[in-house]
């Protein structure tokens, strides 16, 4: 099974590098594509100094949002299995990667989602009010590229319309709870960090209800 690591990034440049070596060494990721988003600190130089042979870098000139920078780094791929990653994770490990992976191992046609066991407050929000948004998943490349079509697939909406593919196309979803795995908080990372907080949760609940999503069917 061939499987393609997606990592959109903007500005990350204390985790992006240690994200690089996890997912270098895991014998299940065949090949990394790290997608650039305009960056404006260092971590594009970071990356372009990592060698790797799995590795390719895409470098945006202006900053279009992760999901438009996601849908570019997935053109025209040969791969089975797409594995996102974001760059700001912190203590990723092997096992995580694994335990994300483990559902293809017996049924091809699924999603699988990893989700942190704890955090900032917004982790706890999307495990129990709005679950299954979390950047760290796994799922078939024609999966993404059919649910990709959707005119809403923008912005942060990426994670909500594929749980939404998934269900009304009845393709089971796999939870699982990666233990110790953390993302940086964005009020950590920018200056306009809570306004950029507050601007995804807005999102997102926009997205959850103009698609009347109803959480409860995504639970297995």
């Amino acid at each position: 099974m061939n499987v393609t690591a997606i990592i959109p990034m903007f500005n990350e440049q204390n985790t992006i590098k240690n994200v690089l070596e996890i997912l270098n060494d895991s014998k299940s990721i065949s090949s990394i594509i790290v997608v650039d988003d305009a960056s404006t600190d260092n971590s594009l130089k970071i990356v372009k100094e990592f060698n790797s042979n799995k590795l390719k870098v895409i470098s945006l000139k202006r900053n279009v949002g992760k999901s438009d920078a996601v849908k570019i780094a997935t053109n025209n791929l040969k791969t089975d299995v797409l594995f996102f990653c974001d760059a700001d994770l912190r203590y990723l490990n092997q096992e995580h990667i694994e335990q994300i992976l483990e559902p293809f191992k017996i049924n091809k046609n699924v999603m699988s989602v990893g989700m942190r066991d704890y955090g900032f407050i917004f982790n706890a929000l999307s495990k129990h009010v709005f679950p299954l948004i979390t950047g760290e998943r796994a799922l078939p490349y024609f999966i993404f590229k059919e649910a990709s079509k959707n005119p809403q697939f923008k912005d942060y909406n990426m994670e909500v319309i594929l749980n939404k593919y998934c269900k009304i196309n009845k393709i089971q979803i796999h939870k699982n709870i990666c233990k110790g795995l953390r993302q940086t908080a964005k009020y950590n990372k920018w200056r306009k960090g809570y306004y950029l907080l507050a601007r995804q949760i807005i999102q997102v609940m926009i997205a959850i209800i103009s698609l009347n999503i109803n959480w409860s069917k995504y639970w297995r």
